[in-house]
């Protein structure tokens, strides 16, 4: 590993009163040249991933469609979720899988001051959440605009549950956690089984903690072309500019050269394809979200 690197990044962390950092591990080339931990943290250490959850669904709706669960990102989501093939509005059936990948499914959403919503709030408490949801106004048409919201993944993540037959979090550990070499606590769940992961929940309990290290694995899955778990073809799409967003693709953060898993409170991981480089970093969430982009700007700018 590179000392320089370290000590800069130690300065740099301290000069700005960074006390939240946990972790921060960077891949050039395949290999480790920083490793950095904080506040007692050390590389078994886990840390809730919050939204970068939302990537692991994407990596998880490659898989469903390589083994056949799923037929196409353009099937209507009412192919499986039957409370979207009721009638109630008549855009529920102009809802794809692709619409909920791109956050453009247009189901209305408001989501308050830093995730403290009461939609959400609504949500947790409903006896069935995708009747909950079925019954939640549309806003727009479906694929016309980008709203990045949390109905999407929790539509997401019951899909993928009734295509499979399984829990999504199953699905996800004996697909793609086993083979990465990942370990992770149940998922939680909502009353009736759909799992889910959300920043700031006092009734259900989080259990989607992953070390840094188990981070960096879902960055090389994307680095180097799904790693046979997930077809390449997938990869490229879901790394491309959607439709109505061109700074999101599939559950996921573009921006020049790379992209990013983000999750709140200053939880990323960074790829760099031309570079060839995954950055990790994990925080303490606090109630202001706090994100440390400029951590990674920096220490690239010295890579």
């Amino acid at each position: 590993m590179n000392h320089e690197i370290e000590e800069y990044v130690d300065h740099y962390i301290k000069q700005r009163r960074y006390r939240l950092i946990n972790s921060i591990l960077l891949f050039k080339d395949n290999e480790l040249i920083l490793e950095r931990y904080y506040n007692g943290f050390t590389k078994d250490s886990r840390n809730n991933i919050k939204s970068i959850w939302k990537s692991i669904l994407s990596i998880c709706i490659g898989i469903c469609l390589d083994k056949g669960y799923i037929k196409s990102l353009d099937e209507p989501i009412s192919n499986y979720l039957t409370e979207f093939a009721q009638n109630v509005h008549p855009y529920h059936r102009l809802i794809t899988v692709r619409h909920l990948l791109t956050m453009s499914s247009g189901i209305y959403w408001n989501g308050g001051v830093h995730y403290h919503c009461p939609m959400l709030e609504q949500l947790w408490r409903s006896e069935n959440c995708l009747e909950h949801l079925s019954d939640t106004a549309m806003a727009d048409v479906p694929g016309t605009k980008f709203v990045y919201k949390e109905w999407d993944v929790i539509l997401l993540s019951a899909l993928i549950s009734k295509a499979t037959g399984m829990s999504t979090y199953e699905f996800c550990r004996i697909n793609l956690y086993e083979p990465l070499g990942i370990t992770s606590g149940e998922w939680a769940a909502f009353s009736n089984g759909v799992n889910y992961s959300i920043s700031n929940n006092p009734i259900i309990e989080m259990q989607s903690d992953l070390s840094a290290h188990d981070l960096a694995k879902i960055g090389f899955l994307f680095l180097e072309n799904g790693k046979g778990i997930v077809n390449d073809n997938y990869i490229r799409q879901a790394i491309s500019p959607s439709q109505r967003e061109r700074n999101y693709g599939f559950l996921l953060w573009l921006f020049d050269g790379g992209f990013s898993c983000r999750g709140y409170g200053g939880q990323e991981v960074n790829v760099l394809l031309e570079s060839n480089i995954v950055y990790v970093i994990q925080a303490t969430p606090s109630a202001q979200s706090k994100s440390y982009e400029d951590v990674f700007d920096n220490i690239i700018k010295i890579v």
